[in-house]
């Protein structure tokens, strides 16, 4: 396929899975057939891809803090565990006076010994946080051609209820612009 035709069947699947525009709106602002639309609809499967398109960036922004926040409260609530040795954890027999046996453990302070298991985070920990982290900063950085498309379209809508000819002017342009970008790989 060539380079154009790919450019317009990347900017239709846009338009129709995001933007939800019927086949005919597709094929009028992407200066093609509506069959052809209707082509690349049914190949492509883009009802189902329009259906599910559940996995929005918010919605991935929004799963990405609430597992950092998960990660954090059980970090938080982690019951301390010190590293005592075995053998201080078992009792030992001893003799009383009356010559009878009996078990006690050890007397022994807690706060002596190191904590092995806490309420800080451990190595994997930073690791997970440090990755989660990483990802919710490049999502919230990164523009892709989806973004850029929301707001072209958030534009139009606003100068439409202004002076709708300019809107269709300014559509023109916008799908323009956009197929540039697409072009060049600048997403």
């Amino acid at each position: 396929m060539a380079v154009k035709k790919q450019v317009e069947k990347d900017l239709a699947k846009i338009l129709f899975v995001n933007d939800k525009l019927d086949r005919k709106e597709v094929s009028i602002r992407v200066n093609v057939t509506e069959k052809t639309v209707g082509k690349w609809v049914t190949e492509g499967d883009w009802e189902k891809l329009r259906v599910s398109l559940l996995t929005t960036k918010d919605n991935v922004l929004k799963d990405l803090y609430s597992q950092l926040d998960n990660l954090n409260k059980e970090i938080a609530t982690r019951p301390i565990v010190r590293d005592i040795p075995a053998s201080l954890l078992k009792p030992i027999k001893l003799k009383t006076s009356s010559g009878d046996e009996v078990l006690e453990y050890p007397k022994i302070n807690v706060l002596d010994y190191p904590i092995k298991i806490g309420n800080i985070p451990n190595t994997q920990d930073s690791l997970v946080s440090t990755q989660i982290t990483n990802n919710i900063k490049k999502l919230e950085t990164e523009t892709n051609i989806g973004e850029t498309i929301s707001v072209a379209k958030a534009l139009v809508l606003f100068v439409r209820s202004i002076d709708s000819a300019f809107a269709n002017q300014l559509t023109t342009y916008c799908d323009a612009y956009i197929k540039q970008k697409m072009t060049d790989g600048s997403k």
